[in-house]
């Protein structure tokens, strides 16, 4: 354990008593829907007089005027260092400074996980994984009354900023080190990531995407781990209706998808089976199902959605009588409500992935399409204000009859149509799409003349 200690002529103040003052309250748990004003008052107060502590501490730092081990150091400051009610952004500048200043904090972060992470989570042992290995258990431990007493007396939420802890330590692990580690790191992420609530689960997806980006995929599989986050992160699809839904969602869905993609054989039925769960049982059977008025949960949702559209490819086929009307329906109209330029372009983008890998089947829904994005383009020329949004639009819809027009050439019907319906309308929708092409086949219908 490594000790920092440079001694000056002038006596050190007490970093110690900095550091203890900045051990974050337990009430801090309950800062979102508590009542109580005076307590309110007395976290906001801490919560201030934490910044200042925090510039004291970066002052010693800086003028080497201290004695203090690094773990307890990089522990308190790495707390400040995600999302949290005890957390401003000059307060996560703060503590970024004061770790960048010990050098490479990396180095502790074995000693971080034994001395403060394990023993906080420990009280409350995950149900389906082994206490001595941390695999992936074949049955429930105690059975389905264990696992709902996972969620008596959870100690580690009397220590807010622990999460944020067990993110920085993640995200700072390389990958050969994770066989030694699996055991520190697996507890308390499957914890966070599998808790009944949506801020704590949405910690866990991001602590799990960290993971995943170093994490041998092999000891994912070999220890039944990635079977058992690929399961948390389909429940957290069903976390609707909350302030932190939308999050989760994009967070979630990228996750899962990357997870199957990697611990999966391409073209296997696993891997196909897998995807299909996670796009028609968890995107469409759960959050456009249960969610549909929310148009948040719903934005998020088709945001991400390109990524899992691309990974399952043709096999996305199977559920277009459910995407494409989804997709299209931000682009209609509805009578007193603005539309919602946002889930307008996110939709024209998941189409766009559609389009592509689906591209033998949306012949058939070309007609849907061209309505959809035809009703969409009068809608956005009757506004009369132009702003970078709406050129988004204009843009994004263009593209779509352009790549229409490249996966369905029989479209040339429709845009016909609307070119006889009103040409001063539609032409700057189409016009680039359709003109040559028409001018290319008068061009070979043209009588041929001797010379």
């Amino acid at each position: 354990m490594a000790i920092l200690s440079e001694f000056v002529d002038e006596e050190p103040q007490d970093v110690g008593a900095l550091l203890n003052g900045l051990r974050i309250p337990s009430n801090f748990t309950r800062y979102g829907i508590m009542e109580d004003k005076d307590t309110i008052s007395q976290l906001n107060k801490w919560k201030a007089n934490a910044f200042n502590a925090l510039k004291d501490l970066r002052g010693q730092l800086e003028s080497k005027r201290h004695e203090i081990q690094t773990s307890d150091l990089i522990y308190t400051c790495a707390a400040f260092q995600g999302d949290g009610d005890w957390v401003s952004e000059d307060m996560r500048a703060l503590s970024s400074e004061i770790l960048a200043l010990e050098g490479e904090p990396s180095l502790f972060v074995e000693e971080i996980l034994v001395k403060y992470v394990k023993p906080i989570f420990q009280a409350n042992p995950h149900p389906m994984l082994s206490v001595e290995t941390s695999r992936k258990l074949p049955r429930t431990a105690g059975g389905y009354a264990a696992a709902q007493d996972a969620y008596e007396g959870q100690v580690w939420k009397a220590h807010p900023g622990i999460g944020n802890v067990l993110l920085w330590c993640v995200q700072r692990i390389d990958t050969d080190a994770y066989e030694r580690l699996w055991h520190l790191v697996v507890p308390p992420v499957m914890t966070l990531l599998d808790d009944f609530e949506a801020g704590y689960k949405l910690l866990g997806i991001k602590v799990v995407n960290a993971m995943l980006e170093h994490a041998p995929y092999p000891l994912l599989n070999r220890t039944g781990i990635s079977e058992l986050i690929l399961a948390s992160l389909n429940r957290a699809l069903t976390f609707l209706h909350s302030p932190h839904t939308p999050a989760i969602l994009r967070t979630a869905i990228p996750s899962a998808t990357n997870l199957i993609v990697h611990t999966t054989e391409p073209g296997s039925e696993q891997r196909f089976t897998q995807l299909c769960a996670l796009l028609g049982d968890g995107v469409i059977g759960s959050v456009w199902m249960y969610s549909s008025e929310d148009a948040d949960a719903v934005e998020a949702s088709i945001e991400v959605l390109p990524i899992l559209v691309r990974a399952l490819g043709i096999g996305v086929t199977r559920y277009l009588k459910a995407l494409i009307p989804q997709l299209m329906h931000p682009l209609h109209a509805v009578p007193c409500k603005k539309p919602r330029v946002t889930l307008q372009l996110s939709s024209l983008r998941a189409l766009g992935a559609v389009s592509q890998e689906c591209s033998p089947r949306i012949e058939n829904w070309r007609s849907t399409i061209v309505e959809g994005v035809a009703k969409c383009w009068v809608v956005l020329l009757g506004d009369e204000q132009t702003n970078e949004e709406s050129e988004q639009l204009r843009h994004a819809l263009r593209v779509v009859c352009g790549r229409l027009w490249e996966v369905a050439p029989s479209v040339r019907k429709e845009y016909i149509r609307l070119l006889e319906l009103d040409a001063a309308i539609f032409e700057t929708l189409i016009g680039d799409v359709i003109y040559p092409h028409l001018a290319e086949a008068d061009a070979i219908d043209a009588p041929q003349h001797d010379g």
